[in-house]
């Protein structure tokens, strides 16, 4: 009766979201259309890289271009550049309007083209952050893009304060070692007068000094995430020096004003986007969830109404208490797809699962997603440096305070802002959720950064934009920077073409080959081509349809037509839970360091080899309450997956099986051909892939 009542609440709390949206649509149009407190791009971690292109695999050292003027300083490379890198570094004042205050360096690797005669330009790279390095990831950008070496040089800079460019370390900021809010006004005391010299429209003039120190004349620019920012402050200011634009997930001017909120409105909106597609386009997921949108509304509603709490074990095996609201439902749930888009895979059918008195999946997903809501660690500055990331995107944007004002009045001012939107304005989601320290883009977790002087805009008043050929790529499962900012990014450039692609997520040459294809060919060619790869998805990532508690509870396998099946639907059940068991501790070695406990019990420990083989060791796992699982899974990372699993547990007649298909592969979902036997009858069935 408990639970009934429970579901019918839900039902009409999602009645009342379904009833007032009706009104959403007109109000949203009178007002101008995350990972946490930063918009930084997935980088696959323990899957690898696709191999660097033979044109990197020189003979004999490189030589310096001949264009290149006296303001180079040329150094020694660091040891993780590749062979053939040409380094160096151009002094630049730190604040042009007083260059009295010194300069700074500013550090670029270059690797020149194979082909005879000058390159045809200079390749720039920037994934964005702010406050990740650029030469730091000089693999991701060699292997997406290394197949136009043949006539055009690839160079990576630093922006200023990052990587090798005169490294911003605020230390308290950058370990997590003080409350966030004094860390960062201490970052700020820490650079002086110089905190309002690293927006993006000095690293503009930055940029522009290095190519004119390597003499240049023509750029081709990416800019990934707030690499945008970096490409909208160049192209407004050095227009004529760019041959071809390349945005993936790009912010722009849009971004910058605080005040009207734009990106965390959009984003908010986007979350329940990307459930439903993830969803809808899993055989699994979408049987049990015709609705996706739905339910996460009920979902919102019930941890906003009533916080989730308990114990759980993350995907390294520890076991946190964890909390659930609607702030840390968006902030490290929903905003923070983990792995593979796990978390947003599992959203939905976790929710069913607390509808059903079952918190346990949902109170997991928390764990595994958790950080402290000030923040933490954030490791080795020289790769993302926390004082670069605030001394640019705070004096970027447009604050609904008066820097001359104490934080204590900038807070007030902050809060009448929120409180004077309308209520629904971030719907689904509240106005305090979407305006929080953590999930708000660059607003209340600036609120303790000063700007004494004022600081270069992204892009100076009146900005005029280029006609320069210009690809715009966005990823429909994109919760960072949505669509809808892409294309107003994109409208300004006005020799744009947009393409969405699909099943793609932040950045989308870090997610398909199609993306990366799409945009070296474009920097090659200057033409968009054949978009059709984009439309379909390149690979569907898993999720769940439901978290049975007993065996009973799961959907049975079908009946492998080819083969000679003897189990009934109950055992049909039984192998489900089995494949899921094997594929559940997969998706935590993706988050986690391939030891952990599983759902309900047991532990599993992978093998990552050299990165392209896992091994992963099942060790009495339960995923559903009946059923135990033992025996050892193989994968061939994004390929072939093979598990001998052995069966028992009160649920079951036990047995073994054999499992075989794959896993996480681009192309269409198959199904897992499993045989084997349980209670002493052949089975011959199949089981979604995804």
């Amino acid at each position: 009766m408990e639970a009934t009542m429970r579901r019918i609440s839900i039902l009409l709390l999602i009645l009342f979201t379904f009833l007032a949206s009706a009104a959403w649509p007109q109000a949203q149009m009178l007002a101008p259309p995350s990972n946490v407190n930063r918009i930084i791009p997935h980088f696959p971690r323990k899957p690898g890289l696709p191999q660097l292109p033979q044109l990197l695999q020189r003979v004999g050292p490189a030589i310096p271009p001949a264009s290149a003027t006296p303001d180079v300083v040329w150094i020694k490379c660091p040891p993780d550049a590749y062979a053939g890198a040409l380094c160096g570094n151009v002094p630049v004042p730190l604040d042009r309007k007083h260059p009295k205050q010194g300069t700074i360096n500013i550090y670029f690797e270059l690797y020149l083209h194979s082909g005879s005669g000058p390159a045809e330009s200079a390749f720039l790279a920037n994934f964005g952050g702010p406050g990740l390095t650029t030469s730091g990831l000089r693999s991701y950008v060699l292997s997406i893009f290394g197949s136009i070496l043949d006539v055009h040089d690839i160079l990576l800079i630093d922006d200023r304060g990052r990587g090798l460019s005169d490294l911003i370390v605020c230390s308290d900021l950058q370990y997590g070692k003080a409350a966030f809010n004094p860390a960062v006004a201490e970052c700020a005391a820490q650079l002086g007068n110089a905190d309002s010299s690293y927006g993006t429209g000095n690293i503009a003039k930055d940029t522009d000094a290095v190519r004119a120190a390597l003499g240049y004349d023509k750029v081709d620019y990416y800019g990934g995430s707030y690499g945008g920012a970096d490409v909208t402050a160049y192209a407004t200011r050095f227009g004529e020096h760019l041959r071809s634009v390349v945005l993936d997930a790009s912010c722009g001017t849009p971004i910058v004003d605080q005040f009207r909120f734009p990106l965390e409105k959009w984003r908010t909106q986007a979350e329940p986007s990307m459930v439903t597609l993830d969803c809808q386009r899993s055989p699994t997921c979408s049987l049990d969830h015709a609705a996706p949108q739905f339910e996460l509304d009920g979902l919102i509603w019930t941890v906003r109404l009533s916080p989730v709490e308990g114990d759980a074990y993350n995907a390294n095996g520890k076991l946190m208490h964890v909390r659930i609201d609607e702030d840390d439902l968006l902030n490290y749930l929903i905003d923070n797809p983990t792995g593979n888009f796990t978390s947003t895979g599992e959203i939905l059918a976790a929710a069913e699962s607390l509808w059903q008195g079952d918190s346990r999946p949902l109170l997991r997903l928390g764990a595994e997603g958790y950080f402290p809501l000030d923040y933490g660690n954030n490791g080795d500055p020289a790769f993302y440096s926390m004082g670069a990331q605030m001394a640019t995107a705070c004096v970027d944007m447009r604050e609904p305070w008066k820097w001359s004002d104490s934080p204590s009045d900038r807070t007030k001012q902050f809060d009448g802002t929120v409180s004077a939107l309308p209520f629904w304005y971030f719907a689904p989601f509240s106005r305090e959720a979407a305006t929080d320290g953590i999930f708000s883009f660059f607003g209340r977790d600036c609120l303790y950064w000063q700007k004494p002087t004022a600081s270069s805009p992204m892009a100076p008043p009146s900005p005029t934009y280029p006609f320069t050929p210009t690809l715009a790529l966005t990823g429909d499962l994109d919760n960072r920077v949505p669509t809808p900012e892409v294309r107003k990014v994109a409208a300004f450039f006005p020799n744009s073409t947009l393409v969405p692609v699909a099943e793609a997520g932040h950045e989308t040459v870090l997610w398909t080959a199609c993306a990366g294809k799409l945009a070296s060919g474009f920097v090659e060619t200057l033409q968009v081509g054949d978009t059709s790869c984009a439309q379909t998805p390149e690979t569907v990532w898993p999720a769940v349809g439901r978290f049975p508690l007993l065996a009973k509870d799961a959907r049975p396998a079908a009946v492998d037509p080819g083969g000679h099946n003897q189990i009934g639907s109950a055992e049909r059940k039984v192998v489900t839970v089995a494949v899921a068991t094997a594929t559940d501790a997969l998706q935590r070695s993706i988050i986690g360091s391939g030891s952990g406990v599983g759902l309900r019990a047991g532990t599993f420990s992978t093998d990552y080899g050299d990165g392209s083989v896992w091994t992963t060791t099942l060790t009495n796992c339960v995923f559903s309450e009946d059923v135990t699982v033992n025996g050892t899974e193989t994968w061939d990372v994004f390929g072939t997956l093979v598990a001998d699993l052995i069966v028992s547990g009160s649920g079951t007649a036990r047995g073994s099986l054999h499992v075989e298909g794959t896993w996480q592969a681009p192309g269409p979902v198959g199904n897992f051909k499993v045989s084997g036997t349980l209670g002493g009858k052949q089975v011959a069935v199949l089981v979604p892939e995804a």
